[in-house]
C-alpha cells in the first residue's frame, strides 16, 4: 500500500498522520479497513464523518454518527478520524501540547465558509494556544489546475485568483486555506503544504475533476497510538 505519511512533520511518537494513494477506492468500507488495519489500528475505532461539503466540525464522543460533517477532532488515544479526499485539501492539524488531532476536508465551497477557521476556533476554545498548533496541507487540486467560474470566485480574494479568460479563473485554495492558518496565529514554521497536484498526478492520485463521477477516494487518517 502506498501512502504519504506526515507523523514527523508533528514531532510526537505516538501519532501517526497519514494518507493513502490510488492504490484502492477507499470509498470502499472494506478497503478502507484493510488499509487502516494494515497499520494494526481498530477500524471501527477510526471514525469519519458523512461528508457533504459543509462547514460543520465535531468534537467526536461515543457518536460514529456525523453527519453534514467535513471536519473533525479527537481528544482523544480511544478513537482515531479519517477523511475521504479526491480533489478537495485535507488538512491535518495537531495540538502540540495537548495531543489534541483533528483532520479536514476542505474543498472551495468549505474554504468559502471558513471551515478551517471553524476546526481552529474549536481547538482555541478546547484549550490550545494558536502557537502550540501545528497544520499540515495534504495533496489537493492546485492552482495550475482548479478551474473556476465567475460564480465561485466571487466568494474569493483577487489575490488567490489568476485570470485564464474573461469568465475563468485559476484558484489557489491551498494559499487561501493557509491564510486562514496565518490569520488564526499559528507560526509559519508550523504549517507544512504538501505540492503534489492530484489532477495532475493521474498515477498517484484520484480526482474528482479529472475523472468524474468514476473517481475513486484516497483515505486521510490521523490517530494517536500507544508507544
Amino acid at each position: 500500500m502506498n501512502f504519504i505519511d506526515y507523523s514527523g512533520f508533528f514531532n510526537n511518537n505516538e501519532l501517526v498522520a497519514l494518507i493513502s494513494c490510488r492504490d484502492k477506492n477507499y470509498a470502499n468500507k472494506n478497503n478502507r479497513d484493510d488499509f487502516i488495519a494494515s497499520f494494526k489500528f481498530d477500524a471501527e475505532k477510526v471514525i469519519f464523518p458523512q461528508q457533504t461539503h459543509s462547514s460543520n466540525v465535531e468534537v467526536i464522543g461515543e457518536s460514529k454518527n456525523y453527519r453534514k460533517t467535513d471536519g473533525l477532532i479527537s481528544i482523544t488515544k480511544n478513537y482515531g478520524i479519517g477523511i475521504l479526499i479526491a480533489d478537495c485539501t485535507p488538512v491535518f492539524l495537531f495540538g502540540a501540547k495537548s495531543s489534541h488531532c483533528g483532520v479536514i476536508h476542505s474543498g472551495w465551497r468549505g474554504a468559502a465558509n471558513c471551515i478551517t477557521t471553524n476546526a481552529l476556533e474549536k481547538f482555541i476554545g478546547l484549550g490550545n494556544k494558536p502557537i502550540d498548533i501545528k497544520a499540515v496541507l495534504g495533496p489537493s487540486i492546485q492552482r495550475c489546475c482548479f478551474e473556476i467560474g465567475k460564480d465561485v470566485s466571487q466568494f474569493f480574494s483577487s489575490k488567490n485568483l489568476f485570470s485564464k479568460n474573461k469568465s475563468k479563473f485559476y484558484l489557489d485554495l491551498k494559499s487561501v486555506i493557509y491564510e486562514e492558518l496565518i490569520s488564526a496565529g499559528l507560526s509559519v514554521k508550523n504549517i507544512y503544504k504538501d505540492s503534489h497536484c492530484t489532477f495532475c498526478n493521474d498515477e498517484k492520485f484520484f480526482s474528482y475533476r479529472r475523472e468524474g463521477l468514476s473517481a475513486g477516494r484516497m483515505v486521510a487518517i490521523m490517530k494517536l497510538v500507544n508507544k
